[in-house]
């Protein structure tokens, strides 16, 4: 939940004559332009990644957190609950990958009823290569559209309302 803010900001939306409710211009261009930025950026690319690497961008997420993981394995519901996806999603993922054989599935020894996912050699090697896209990608459509009083803003912004995030991204894959 993001901190108060201890400044007050006028009211971001009006209310015309029908009683309709928008926002105003500078409060539209912020928070269209994030949802907008957002959509764009992940759509792009999550299709550069699907066509590099025949990987999503949450395929990719869970194959790092698997490579980053102690004995490259986690059970499935702390997989779900580190990335945010539903225990569903990612155990169709982790079928798929299963399917591309890049990942194996086995019970837990200590709890029959829990399944971990570990990524083996063959899904490290393309989660290595998918990062690389993937970082480079970021790189150019993201970070180099920005000077770098631009990213410390954002990094300031965006750090309050989820200020653990980047701490919590686990970057030992990328090593």
């Amino acid at each position: 939940m993001p901190e108060k803010l201890t400044t007050k900001h006028s009211c971001s939306y009006e209310t015309d004559e029908r009683g309709l409710a928008h926002w105003t211009e500078a409060h539209a261009d912020a928070w269209i332009g994030l949802l907008e930025t957002h959509k764009q950026l992940t759509r792009a690319l999550d299709a550069q990644l699907t066509a590099q690497h025949g990987l999503s961008l949450s395929g990719l997420e869970l194959l790092a957190r698997l490579a980053a993981a102690d004995d490259r394995q986690m059970h499935l519901t702390a997989l779900a609950g580190a990335s945010g996806l539903s225990l569903s999603r990612v155990s169709r993922i982790i079928g798929v990958l299963e399917e591309r054989r890049l990942v194996d599935r086995h019970s837990c020894p200590h709890d029959a009823r829990a399944v971990h996912a570990q990524i083996n050699d063959a899904g490290l090697a393309l989660v290595r290569g998918a990062q690389a896209t993937h970082f480079a990608s970021v790189q150019a459509a993201f970070f180099d559209q920005l000077d770098e009083d631009e990213i410390a803003t954002l990094a300031r912004v965006f750090g309050r309302f989820a200020p653990r995030s980047a701490a919590a991204c686990d970057t030992k894959a990328t090593r």
